[in-house]
């Protein structure tokens, strides 16, 4: 019974990914194999989910098929609320 409990809460967490990851997120392909790519930081997402969601999106749109490296990254405060600051990660990159 516990597996299966475990297995549930596994795979709604996976579900949340994807949609937060859709909704939280967004991929900008620029030119000369570049991009950019911004992440809402949201509460339970580590900066290294964010960069899974990245690699995803990349993946998704068949950019970078020989990999990519991250070549600038900056944080932004997109509001202020009573619980702390509302930021978002932004990730310059480029194709290898």
């Amino acid at each position: 019974m516990r597996v299966f409990i475990a297995l549930a809460i596994a795979a709604s967490l996976a579900g949340c990914t994807t949609y937060d990851r859709a909704r939280a997120s967004d991929f900008e392909p620029l030119p000369d194999g570049k991009f950019r790519f911004q992440a809402d930081k949201l509460y339970p997402y580590t900066e290294q989910d964010l960069i899974g969601w990245l690699e995803t999106s990349l993946k998704e749109n068949s950019y970078c098929p020989a990999g990519y490296e991250i070549t600038d990254k900056k944080e932004v405060v997109r509001a202020e609320t009573m619980f702390g600051d509302a930021t978002s990660l932004i990730f310059y990159g480029q194709c290898k």
